[in-house]
């Protein structure tokens, strides 16, 4: 006879083989998505380091080098540096070179005649030049001549000081504010026999306005090696110096960028991981909103992380590679601009809108239409308010429990762009009134 016991042991084998299966299957998947998270969190890590990096080169002066991180983002904002930082070196080498010519054609006619060989042919030379020339005799410092482009530079006269000791009268400031004494100018420091003195500074023009300049200077020499004459070339740097200063701020607000950029994929990863209940599941939502976020990313780029259009930027987050679906999309409002910070959350919540009506909503059904409106909703110009109401879709019923696109636009992104979400489930379709800060 056989073992009753054993018999029961014997049938209840499967079903306990099949159990450790599904838990060893769910572990599986469990494990792969933390892998996937932690080598992304790690891989934008890396990435904002080696932006940090580039930021510290470029401080220093030092040519931009850059490996491709594999972050659209960051490459993106890296590229943009390096190339800014490329037409400043362009712009500083072609200064450089019109110096050069300048101090050359000085030297060539102080050698050729003395402190008077200042003749016809040279002052038709430095007239024609696009730069400023002065030219002092040594070892006084008398100011000799100066030419037709440093008067329109200075917007008035040039000023012949008798010695080096009246340079105090021109009023100059270094980049910390404080004056340029008189043996701080490339003339003086020319004349004293110092060889190719520079000088930055911002200088005070005749009508009263500040402008930066870049002088350079030379002493010109006899055939005995004496000093005789000093010459100096003087370059409008205003707008070279505007470049880097933008560049400089730029830098400083692209890193803050950054840095909430990637918040905010740590946060739409952290809450798709929450909700899916596989790993396609989890790639196919959090691939749509990364899109999404690199689109509105590369938006703000393109306005240097300042001011956005609003029609612009739902135009933006609404992008669909279908044309039919796009033309089943209506948009109309003010011309109102948004801060970048505001923009990017906007966007963000508006495409989880544009997601639920493709799966659920009125762009789920062939007829079904959506009608985006905004404008100013306070008299002191301060609250955008946005409509969004579907039509023409299937019936709509209130959601048993909040999904996690309704949990990212009220949990997280209404923080961010200052303002809230109400979203209303009528029979005729949903409706969401967005407000934010403008």
């Amino acid at each position: 006879m056989s073992d009753p016991g054993f018999a029961s042991a014997a049938q209840a084998t499967p079903a306990w083989i099949a159990g450790a299966g599904a838990l060893v299957a769910a572990l599986g998947v469990t494990l792969l998505l933390l892998l996937q998270r932690e080598m992304a969190r790690r891989q934008t890590a890396a990435a904002t380091h080696s932006l940090a990096a580039l930021a510290h080169r470029l401080k220093a002066g030092a040519p931009p080098e850059w490996t491709p991180t594999g972050v659209e983002d960051v490459d993106d904002i890296a590229r943009t540096l390096g190339e800014f930082d490329e037409r400043l070196r362009r712009k500083r080498a072609l200064l450089t070179q019109l110096n050069e010519e300048v101090i050359r054609s000085g030297g060539d006619g102080g050698r050729r005649g003395g402190s008077n060989g200042f003749n016809n042919q040279l002052r038709a030379i430095i007239d024609a030049l696009p730069v400023g020339v002065l030219l002092a005799e040594a070892p006084s410092g008398r100011i000799l001549e100066g030419n037709k482009a440093l008067e329109r530079m200075l917007r008035g006269p040039i000023i012949y000081s008798e010695n080096t000791e009246s340079y105090r009268h021109w009023i100059a400031v270094h980049e910390s504010g404080e004056p340029v004494a008189p043996q701080e100018y490339p003339l003086a420091r020319a004349l004293a026999g110092e060889e190719r003195p520079t000088l930055e500074c911002r200088q005070q023009r005749s009508d009263g306005s500040w402008g930066w300049i870049n002088i350079v200077g030379s002493p010109i020499r006899n055939d005995r090696g004496e000093t005789i004459a000093a010459i100096i070339a003087v370059t409008d740097i205003d707008e070279l110096k505007s470049a880097e200063e933008h560049r400089r701020m730029m830098n400083m607000e692209l890193h803050h960028r950054v840095n909430n950029s990637l918040a905010m994929i740590q946060g739409i990863a952290n809450i798709t991981a929450r909700t899916a209940t596989d790993f396609a599941g989890f790639r196919n939502s959090f691939s749509d909103r990364i899109q999404c976020l690199s689109r509105l990313s590369t938006l703000l780029v393109k306005r240097s992380w300042t001011e956005t259009p609003v029609r612009e930027l739902v135009t933006t987050a609404l992008a669909s590679d279908s044309p039919s679906m796009r033309d089943r999309i209506s948009l109309s409002g003010d011309d109102i601009e948004l801060r970048s910070e505001v923009a990017l959350a906007l966007g963000m919540a508006l495409h989880e809108l544009l997601s639920n009506a493709e799966r659920h909503g009125a762009l789920s059904a062939e007829d079904g239409r959506v009608t985006v409106a905004w404008r100013v909703a306070d008299s002191e110009g301060r609250r955008l308010q946005v409509e969004w109401k579907e039509q023409g879709g299937p019936p709509v019923e209130p959601p048993s429990r909040t999904g996690v696109g309704q949990y990212l636009m009220k949990s997280v992104l209404t923080r961010q762009f200052g303002g809230d979400i109400d979203i209303s489930y009528e029979t005729d379709g949903v409706r969401a009134t967005l407000t934010a800060e403008i």
